[in-house]
């Protein structure tokens, strides 16, 4: 697998692009604004897009949703069934504010906890990780090592704020202990924002958990 990291949206969010190197299927994670440059590069890598998830609703996650659905026809939109209400209501997913008119996204496949997907050879699992919003995931897939993709449920010694609709720290750290630090040491985290870290070097130093 062949994973790259944009920077995207209003705030900056971690998009991510992955893929199969050998059949070219790919997906893409958490696209926060629409960047005309990665689809060039979609394009020119030969990348099938096939997916587009979403770690979580809030609109610096969404807003590029859009756009890549005009230049993917195909693609299809992957969230927890859990933030349906979120996804769907531009005044709470908080996008109204961040674009000045409400972005709603209506997923074509809801998830629920432990479901998988393939993805050309890649398997993935998804975790529901509530706490930061109602219905918030992460996308774990394993191997030597694993990957991750934990949107705004743990970043690099920090946690995502629980302070916004549907959050709860009281939940979040149960995730983060019960859901994330039960993958294996040198599994690498892929946050929504920050820099990359691994659950071992966040049981070691989080100063959240």
């Amino acid at each position: 697998m062949k994973i790259s990291r944009y920077l995207t949206g209003p705030i900056q969010v971690n998009t991510y692009v992955a893929y199969d190197e050998e059949t070219k299927a790919g997906f893409m994670v958490d696209p926060g604004g629409y960047v005309s440059a990665i689809t060039d590069q979609i394009k020119k890598d030969g990348i099938n897009l096939q997916y587009i998830i979403l770690t979580h609703g809030h609109g610096d996650h969404i807003g590029g949703v859009e756009g890549y659905r005009r230049d993917f026809p195909a693609v299809k939109v992957v969230a927890h069934r859990d933030e349906r209400e979120l996804l769907m209501d531009g005044n709470l997913n908080g996008s109204a504010e961040m674009f000045g008119r409400p972005v709603a996204v209506d997923a074509d496949l809801w998830v629920g906890n432990r479901e998988s997907l393939r993805v050309g050879n890649i398997n993935m699992t998804f975790f529901h990780t509530p706490g930061h919003t109602k219905g918030g995931m992460c996308i774990y897939i394993p191997g030597t090592p694993g990957y991750c993709f934990s949107g705004d449920t743990i970043f690099r010694y920090s946690i995502g704020r629980t302070d916004f609709y549907g959050g709860d720290f009281r939940i979040l750290i149960n995730s983060i202990k019960d859901v994330v630090f039960q993958l294996p040491d040198d599994t690498v985290l892929l946050p929504g924002h920050m820099d990359a870290s691994t659950v071992g070097d966040e049981k070691r130093g989080n100063p959240f958990v």
